[in-house]
């Protein structure tokens, strides 16, 4: 457009200069010829005619060129101004352009400036526009271009942010992408790792599989695949990797593999702890009973199925609790603890040992006799006999009865054999502790077995829900015939029929199954409570409490009388403890200790069953006692048996000697309380007297 305006503004100059030189030509010849022809007389009057043409033409080309020139200078002005405009849209400075442009006159200037400028003035505009759109459009593009980073910056952030390991590779195996998180589980820098093959993070033994697995994806057959996998990391550290393998499509070109690999050590160490202590005793680290059943089930099986023959051992602390009660439960687990070693180390690599409860382990040994469970059994013993636990100023030694079984027994099924441990066991600690005793099918066990399970039972149940009642039977004093001193006698309620059990039931076999210790504590306690109560209402009662054998050896006896004693706040010269003739003779040293250290407290001791052991009269000067019960068996017939009366009479006196006051038991009628009476007894006891009941006599007999 801008090279036609300038071609016809070039044609119009060139235009003009022309007609005004053919106008000037035509003057300058009419001139020349025209004054001849009217100066026909002058001499020379052609030179002069052609000296005015020849003026007349300079004079009027002059003239024209001034006024062409003129005008060809306003055009080349215009020309000039409209060019500034330009450089200004080329620096996309429109305003001012347009500006430049509107300084041109258009009634002064040519058409064809004229519409130059019009031209120019629609190019800047336009060009305005255009570059109004342009800046939008990039603007626009920015935008996405930023939102396109952000998205890329937020995705790889959260790639590298994620707790997992994140990974691509393409057909080749090669690793392209490595977030920052496996960094730092497997130790690997990414400049280690992208570029790397695949197979570097999974071992020989499960490569083959990942291998088929990613092949099975690049080809399309599956889209997703999960794999449990080890992975070593840069330290050598073993990993437990849950790996999530998925098929990508790349600029629906190129195939690559995701996998996202989650770090599950913490979980499968978690999971194998939880497994262990499901099976184990997290004190001693012994299998426990669960893992003992399941694994005494498949041994009996094993033995039958092959015709093997194999042993039970099972085994019981003595006094365990006494261990416990003197010293606390920590020397108690610490007891616990050596018992297991000891175990351990004595046991053959392919025996079975655990912890059953609180104090009963068990040995499984396959493929064995009798002798070999013998030889096992002795060096137990041995082995526990030399365990010594010092606290504070108790020593305690540790000692266990153990019950021997073999199977395959007949058809007995695991809890028979069991039944059958249990009941060998029992036999053992029954025969002394700290010994061993061989099951039998000859002496009537399953019967004895049934009946110890039945009352082990009852007893557990009545001291679960204090289901021991006392009794008081009344002792008569002979010297002014009043009853301030019974007896505490205990007995078993059936909470269902409300009968009562008397204790000839049950105690030999709280003796044999361990639970007498906690019925002569329930005894003990109850007693004293009540005995505080009368005392408190201003009774002179005194109660006489039996002692089992049990408590006679243990230390925890003399620190619970002590608590009880303070806890109720009783008069301890109103408690009598009596023990048997034998129990005292069974450990004379350790019972002459015990009698003489709650004596310390101020209580007094009695002797119970005096006269049926052979050196009864050495023990009562031996033993620091206060009163001899003399046996019943002397009593009962002494109204008609001569040879009673003889070793009665002579009983009383030497007692009477060493300064002992005595008690007859089983005084069932009246001649027999006249004979004692004139024999010189202090006390008398038995159904004549008064039978033992729940509540108490008061007044004279």
């Amino acid at each position: 457009m801008r090279d036609t305006t300038h071609s016809n503004t070039v044609i119009i100059t060139r235009n003009r200069i022309l007609a005004g030189s053919v106008l000037s030509a035509v003057i300058t010849v009419s001139a020349f010829f025209l004054i001849p022809y009217l100066f026909p007389t002058v001499s020379h009057i052609k030179w002069i005619a052609a000296t005015i043409s020849s003026v007349c033409y300079l004079f009027l080309i002059l003239f024209l060129s001034r006024h062409l020139i003129r005008s060809i200078q306003s055009s080349f002005d215009d020309i000039g101004q409209l060019t500034l405009s330009v450089p200004l849209v080329a620096s996309k400075k429109f305003i001012e352009a347009r500006e430049q442009c509107e300084s041109v006159n258009e009634n002064n200037s040519d058409h064809a400036i004229v519409n130059l400028k019009q031209e120019l003035c629609n190019l800047a505009t336009m060009l305005e526009a255009l570059e109004d759109k342009v800046s939008q459009r990039n603007k626009a593009v920015f935008r996405a271009h930023q939102a396109l980073k952000n998205e890329r910056d937020f995705i790889t952030q959260l790639v590298d942010t994620a707790q997992m390991i994140v990974m691509t590779s393409d057909d080749k195996q090669v690793i392209h992408l490595f977030n920052h998180y496996g960094e730092q589980l497997t130790g690997f820098s990414r400049e280690e790792v992208e570029g790397s093959d695949v197979a570097r993070f999974f071992p020989p033994g499960h490569w083959s599989e990942t291998n088929n697995i990613l092949k099975e994806l690049l080809i399309g057959n599956i889209q997703i695949a999960q794999q449990e996998a080890e992975l070593v990391d840069k330290a050598g550290s073993l990993k437990q990797i849950s790996w999530f393998h998925s098929r990508v499509e790349r600029n629906n070109e190129e195939t690559m593999i995701l996998s996202v690999g989650l770090d599950n050590t913490q979980t499968r160490a978690a999971e194998k702890r939880i497994v262990w202590m499901a099976e184990h005793d997290p004190l001693t680290d012994l299998c426990n009973r669960r893992k003992f059943t399941e694994e005494f089930e498949k041994s009996l099986q094993t033995a039958i199925r092959y015709q093997h023959n194999s042993t039970l051992l099972l085994l019981d602390l003595d006094r365990f609790k006494d261990i416990n009660d003197t010293s606390g439960h920590r020397a108690g687990d610490e007891a616990l603890k050596l018992v297991a070693k000891a175990l351990n180390r004595i046991t053959r690599f392919t025996d079975f040992v655990a912890r059953l409860s609180g104090d009963e382990f068990a040995v499984i040994m396959p493929e064995s006799d009798e002798a070999g469970a013998i030889t096992l059994s002795e060096k137990i013993l041995a082995e526990l006999s030399t365990i010594h636990l010092n606290y504070a100023s108790v020593r305690h030694t540790i000692s266990a009865s153990i019950g021997i079984v073999n199977y395959p027994l007949q058809d007995a099924t695991t809890n028979e054999l069991m039944g059958f441990a249990d009941l060998a066991m029992y036999r053992a600690k029954a025969n002394g502790k700290g010994r061993y005793h061989i099951f039998s099918l000859d002496d009537q066990s399953r019967e004895q077995l049934q009946k110890r399970v039945y009352w082990k039972q009852k007893i557990e149940e009545a001291l679960e829900n204090h289901l021991f009642v006392l009794y008081f039977q009344p002792i008569l004093n002979l010297s002014n015939n009043e009853i301030q001193h019974y007896e505490v006698l205990v007995r078993m309620r059936n909470p269902e029929t409300q009968e009562i059990t008397l204790p000839g039931k049950f105690i030999e076999i709280a003796e044999e199954v361990g639970l007498i210790q906690s019925i002569d504590h329930y005894v003990l306690h109850h007693s004293i409570k009540k005995l505080g109560e009368l005392q408190k209402q201003g009774s002179k009662v005194e109660f006489a409490i039996n002692l089992s054998g049990a408590v006679v050896d243990t230390p925890v006896l003399l620190p619970y009388l002590k608590k009880l004693i303070k806890r109720f706040d009783v008069d301890p010269s109103a408690l009598i403890f009596e023990v048997t003739e034998t129990v005292a003779v069974a450990n004379l040293y350790q019972a002459k200790l015990m009698m003489t250290a709650i004596k310390a407290l101020g209580c007094r001791f009695s002797l119970d069953d005096f006269g049926v052991g052979f050196a009864s009269f050495n023990y009562m000067r031996e033993l620091p006692i206060d009163i001899i019960k003399i046996d019943g068996i002397f009593i009962k017939n002494l109204d008609i048996n001569a040879d009673d009366q003889l070793f009665v009479k002579a009983l009383i006196d030497v007692a009477k000697g060493l300064g002992r006051k005595t008690i007859a038991e089983f005084v069932e009628n009246e001649a027999i309380l006249t004979i004692l009476q004139n024999y010189g007894v202090d006390f008398a006891q038995g159904f004549y007297i008064g039978k033992p009941q729940q509540d108490l006599l008061s007044g004279t007999h």
